[in-house]
Parts: C-alpha cells; sequence; structure tokens
C-alpha cells in the first residue's frame, strides 16, 4: 500500500512540473487539431501563415534551434512543416504547425483532393510531390480551398 500512495505521489508531482501530460481528448466537431512548435524565422523574408518551410540546420550554430526556412529545392527531407497560425517577420519568433487536419496550406500549382504535399521550386510554396508515397512528403491534401491553397492533413512527426 505504501508503494502505491508513492507512486502516486510521484505522478502527481512530475504532473504538476508538466513533465507528465495526461492525454486529453480531442473533440472532432470544434475545429482542426493543430500540433505547433515554436521557431526562429532565419529566412531572410517574411513567412505567411500556411507557407511550407524548412529546417535551417546550417545556421542552427549547432545547437539545435528549432530556426527555420523557406527552400526552393523539390520534395527535400529537411521539410519542418507549416506556419500556422500566423504569419512570421524576419527574425522573429512563431509557430509551425507538424501534425494537424483542417489548416490551408499555400501552394505553387493544382495538388487536387488527396495529393500528397511536399516542398516546391517556388520558396514557401508547396507542390505536388514528385512520386507516390514520396517519403519526404508532409501530408495531404483533404479539400481544394483555392487556385494558390488547399486544406489539408500534415503529419512531420
Amino acid at each position: 500500500m505504501k508503494n502505491l500512495i508513492f507512486i502516486l505521489l510521484v505522478v502527481f508531482m512530475l504532473s504538476m512540473t508538466g513533465l507528465v501530460q495526461a492525454q486529453q481528448a480531442v473533440d472532432p466537431m470544434a475545429g482542426p487539431e493543430v500540433w505547433v512548435t515554436s521557431v526562429y524565422n532565419n529566412s531572410g523574408t517574411a513567412l505567411s501563415s500556411g507557407d511550407i518551410v524548412v529546417w535551417n540546420i546550417s545556421s542552427s550554430t549547432g545547437d539545435n534551434d528549432n530556426y527555420i526556412t523557406t527552400t526552393t529545392t523539390e520534395d527535400t527531407v529537411l521539410v519542418a512543416g507549416i506556419v500556422y497560425p500566423e504569419s512570421i517577420g524576419i527574425g522573429k519568433t512563431g509557430s509551425i504547425a507538424v501534425r494537424a487536419t483542417g489548416i490551408k496550406i499555400n501552394k505553387k500549382e493544382h495538388v487536387g483532393t488527396g495529393g500528397e504535399i511536399c516542398t516546391g521550386t517556388v520558396a514557401g510554396k508547396a507542390q505536388l510531390c514528385s512520386e507516390v508515397g514520396d517519403p519526404n512528403r508532409i501530408g495531404f491534401c483533404t479539400a481544394d480551398d483555392s487556385a494558390d491553397g488547399c486544406i489539408a492533413y500534415i503529419s512531420n512527426l
């Protein structure tokens, strides 16, 4: 009995420090579920909400900083996420979505519902991946939103 009380006390104390967090239920009718991480815009240009970004590893000074930038390389493995929910100014901090449903992605070309999304040849704009099942994809368009955007499911975990 003493062990049980001790274990419960330890779990309670860890939960108060934020080291352990209980899974929270997601309400599928209340809007998109979005997982974000904080980042630093090191691209030299403002990033718009919905832009696809990559990790700027060479500029993170070796200390695992979350520096991001844009790219014009198709299907890069360095894809970090989608700028969300707000734009990020030059040299400012903000957040990117790394897993989400129902968010808008800025795209270069028609991708179409079900199309796989990868980095493209226009900085900040996603495009259709070069192959089906591309290992560098960040997600799928789930609905067309406009000529230059789609509503998407993304997962970059």
